[in-house]
């Protein structure tokens, strides 16, 4: 039998911009409702799932109240993350409710799971409805599964990059336009960003030489945040300091066909 969650939102502002922080990787979202640890939590990632983002931000942060509903979790599909976020646009000033009714269904893979079966908006003047997607759409990715294997290396070196050097780079990117690719190199204890017109000093560590080469396009999926970021030998495992979001690049190929070397999963 169907139920039903309460949240109460009110100023849901740095909800909308968790979202967004998905939108440029893929149109559609599954999102995990944690009662447990009072947070939404999500992972994205692209066709070739050669980028794969997770983040979670906690009720309180998102604009929601903390809620003593039973201790589970809802898995909640969105079919077009933009509409979710002008949706709440609307629900920008004073308290608004947000409803989900769940249900026990089955996923892609034949489990049961709790599934978000409608979605409903509203305060005292509007109420906005939106249909949530079958959980048989998404490719489900545990959080072990994240961890463990797609945003797990054995760095050959570890550097920070702080937000004016990503807007560095992507403003060299966008003069190099016509280079598909983006070179990060380890010589003389130095970490290197390259492009065919360029060649950036970004870091001061790091002992062996390396090499992995992405696409830009890769690369634009990264938030403007501060990280850790560990130099793998086929990825680059980007760790947010400022929000608990982890994005992960895998290498690209440079041969002929330019393939991509994405995570498996």
């Amino acid at each position: 039998m169907a139920k039903t969650l309460s949240l109460t939102g009110k100023n849901v502002k740095s909800f909308s911009g968790w979202l967004k922080k998905f939108s440029s990787i893929e149109k559609s979202l599954l999102i995990e409702i944690d009662i447990i640890n009072q947070c939404f939590k999500a992972k994205s990632y692209n066709e070739e799932k050669s980028v794969v983002k997770y983040s979670q931000i906690s009720f309180n942060e998102a604009g929601f109240l903390p809620t003593k509903a039973e201790q589970i979790i809802i898995r909640m599909g969105i079919y077009d993350v933009v509409r979710v976020m002008k949706s709440l646009d609307h629900f920008s000033s004073g308290e608004f409710d947000f409803n989900i009714q769940y249900d026990e269904v089955l996923d892609g893979n034949n489990e049961k799971n709790l599934a978000a079966t409608s979605i409903l908006l509203k305060n005292s003047s509007l109420k906005m409805k939106i249909v949530p997607s079958s959980l048989k759409v998404f490719n489900f990715i545990s959080d072990d599964l994240f961890r463990n294997t797609i945003a797990h290396t054995d760095p050959l070196t570890i550097f920070d990059l702080s937000t004016a050097t990503i807007d560095r780079i992507n403003s060299l990117c966008d003069l190099d336009r016509e280079y598909k690719f983006l070179e990060f190199l380890v010589k003389d204890k130095k970490v290197f960003v390259k492009g065919q017109a360029f060649e950036l000093d970004i870091a001061d560590n790091g002992d062996e030489k390396a090499l992995i080469s992405v696409y830009k396009e890769q690369f634009s999926k990264i938030d403007g945040e501060f990280y850790s970021v560990q130099f793998g030998e086929d990825k680059l495992v980007f760790e947010s300091k400022d929000t608990e979001t982890t994005t992960v690049l895998s290498m690209v190929v440079k041969d002929e066909k330019y393939e991509d070397v994405g995570t498996e999963f």
